[in-house]
């Protein structure tokens, strides 16, 4: 015959691939999956501790002054405390952490998170000083209205710095972490208040050591990165994905580019819904600085997952306050 079958010559069974071709071929078949991480870094843990100080200068400088209301002599300020300058000496702590709570999300949306804690660590140190050198109740209210501005900024930002560097997996717990810092910060003030006590000016030392930690953390934030978040929302996203490599190892590097991707895509629903919510604010004319404002509240209220966190924020607030637990520090005096 011309035409020949050559297929019908073929074998009818193939010789049996050997278990290295059969590997070979479901690597070639298939993705590798990365499996999560089963702990934090030691950079993660390393970078979640060192932004927890803020939560021991926190919970220092507000459970210092229980001690140091009761250490100051009649001469030490120039005439003894009456109930007004004790009043005014714990509240204005309160006060200006109320005012600077909000100017810092600003300034960590513009600036960078770590920039703002490095403000505030640099406003730890200047308050601490000034407390510890005043003469007089009004540089003593002065000086706890500084720690006020620090305190507002770091525990509005650190929280945030932390959460926007961590593995998903384990953001609760290292965010905890920082608020169980803060329960720390004030169990050192009242050993240190104790110590301190009976001894000559103690108060002063009492305050001034809130410095220490405060100049510690500036050194240690100096050698940390920025969050990847605000890296991409800047427009610098090669250091964003360097820092996602630091994070994540560099053995997981598709989970790196992964969250890289997702911050990106969040960044831009994000800016979606702004646009959309702003095109409903009439007015663009004298006043833009009110006109952002009210872009600003519209998000707040007309977002529903900013709606949500608004409601249990205020909550949780509401709750500590009600609870009693923020009269303590004045309480002894």
């Amino acid at each position: 015959m011309a035409n020949v079958d050559f297929a019908a010559e073929a074998p009818l069974m193939r010789e049996p691939e050997s278990p290295r071709d059969s590997l070979d071929h479901l690597s070639n078949s298939f993705v590798t999956e990365e499996l999560p991480p089963t702990s934090p870094s030691t950079f993660i843990w390393a970078l979640s501790c060192a932004a927890g100080i803020s939560g021991i200068l926190f919970g220092y400088d507000t459970g210092v002054i229980s001690s140091t209301l009761v250490s100051i002599q009649p001469t030490d300020l120039a005439h003894p405390l009456s109930t007004l300058d004790k009043s005014l000496i714990t509240s204005s702590t309160s006060l200006f952490a109320l005012i600077a709570s909000p100017l810092a999300g600003i300034l960590a949306d513009r600036r960078g998170r770590r920039s703002v804690i490095l403000v505030a660590d640099a406003l730890f140190i200047i308050g601490a000083l000034w407390q510890a050198f005043t003469g007089s109740v009004t540089g003593m209210i002065l000086g706890r209205s500084v720690i006020g501005l620090a305190v507002g900024a770091a525990s509005l930002v650190v929280p945030l710095y932390i959460s926007e560097l961590s593995p998903s997996e384990f953001r609760g717990m290292l965010v905890t972490l920082s608020i169980l810092f803060v329960t720390g910060g004030q169990v050192i003030a009242y050993v240190l208040g104790y110590v301190f006590a009976q001894k000559v000016h103690g108060w002063r030392w009492m305050v001034g050591l809130g410095a220490m930690p405060a100049v510690f953390q500036f050194g240690l934030l100096l050698t940390l990165p920025e969050t990847p978040r605000w890296l991409v929302k800047a427009g610098q996203e090669i250091e964003a994905r360097d820092v996602l490599q630091k994070v994540y190892a560099s053995e997981m590097s598709m989970t790196a580019e992964r969250i890289m991707k997702d911050i990106k895509r969040e960044i831009s629903e994000e800016e979606a819904t702004s646009k959309l919510l702003n095109s409903n604010v009439p007015g663009d004319g004298l006043w833009p600085w009110l006109t952002q404002y009210q872009h600003r509240v519209n998000e707040l209220f007309y977002v529903g997952g900013n709606r949500r966190a608004l409601t249990l924020g205020c909550m949780l607030q509401g709750l500590q306050q009600l609870c009693g637990f923020v009269c303590s520090p004045s309480l002894p005096s």
